[in-house]
């Protein structure tokens, strides 16, 4: 994995430019959520895609946040709780005929709930780069050219604990094509974040602004790379596996003043998935991506 470069889930830190259609919500990460402008807070325009945080390679950046807060703006930090019931999270069995996202849970802030979401989405791009997506094969297919920083996730419409299970399980397979001048395309795999507000840039040190539930505080700028979310490589091939990940599978969380590689907090979630597609940072390196995700759930402890 290649280090993103300063931008703003972010412009989709884990975390980011691609467009949330949804309007991303209540306490993600510099991810999912729209901050409520204060009294003299502006309104927000759409968030761009989230990045890697600089100094960290392999750590994912967070989604695209929707609207920017005014500098007194606040953002509603509730803790939403699932019910020991909501095991399955997105089984993609019934979505609407055409739909781009799909959604569970409440949109409620201190609700549980959330969507997914891709970045840069090929709906909006100019020159042809960006990913699609589709519902319509009871899965979550997600095809596209990968000529930038790239990747798909799953929201959080507000700050979850999710502690009573013990992390994910998911099905995925994915192929990698290359395209433009690349000779080869790169191992098929997507780097895995789960975003949590204990390693979430806070609000103070936002570079644009924005207003998080983060609490880690940077020694320096806000992608500096002490303030890092855990992360784990996920492979894909052709046909589908099923991956079951435990919250301390992830690794390399980071917040000072100790910087030691951590795991998510799973009490404290502001975005429920992101995965990260391999990128060089450069132009030529094209690849095309053709990737199924279904069953979406979570494991008991």
């Amino acid at each position: 994995m290649f280090v993103k470069r300063v931008a703003t889930i972010a412009r989709f830190s884990l975390v980011i430019a691609p467009v949330l259609s949804l309007a991303l919500v209540g306490c993600g990460s510099s991810s999912n959520s729209t901050g409520t402008a204060g009294a003299t807070g502006s309104a927000g325009t759409t968030g761009s895609a989230g990045t890697l945080g600089t100094g960290h390679a392999g750590t994912t950046g967070t989604a695209g946040v929707t609207g920017t807060a005014g500098t007194s703006g606040t953002k509603d930090c509730t803790v939403a709780t699932p019910l020991a019931t909501d095991v399955t999270i997105m089984d993609f069995n019934s979505p609407t005929a055409g739909a781009t996202q799909v959604s569970f849970g409440n949109y409620m802030p201190g609700t549980w709930g959330g969507g997914t979401y891709i970045y840069p989405n090929a709906a909006t791009a100019t020159d042809l780069m960006g990913l699609s997506n589709t519902f319509d094969g009871m899965a979550w297919h997600i095809t596209g050219l990968v000529k930038d920083y790239s990747g798909f996730g799953i929201y959080l419409t507000a700050k979850s604990d999710v502690s009573m299970f013990g992390g994910l399980q998911f099905d995925i397979k994915g192929t990698f094509t290359p395209a433009g001048d690349a000779a080869a395309a790169p191992a098929a795999t997507a780097t895995m974040t789960i975003v949590d507000s204990a390693h979430e840039v806070d609000s103070a040190h936002t570079a644009d602004g924005r207003m998080t539930c983060g609490t880690c505080a940077p020694t320096a700028t806000e992608y500096d790379g002490t303030c890092a979310q855990a992360s784990k490589s996920i492979p894909l091939t052709a046909t589908s596996v099923t991956q079951t990940i435990h919250w301390n599978d992830l690794t390399g969380g980071k917040r000072p003043p100790s910087f030691t590689g951590e795991s998510p907090n799973p009490a404290l979630l502001t975005a429920l998935a992101a995965w990260a597609l391999p990128w060089s940072g450069t132009g030529s390196a094209q690849y095309t991506v053709d990737i199924t995700v279904d069953n979406v759930k979570f494991i008991t402890p």
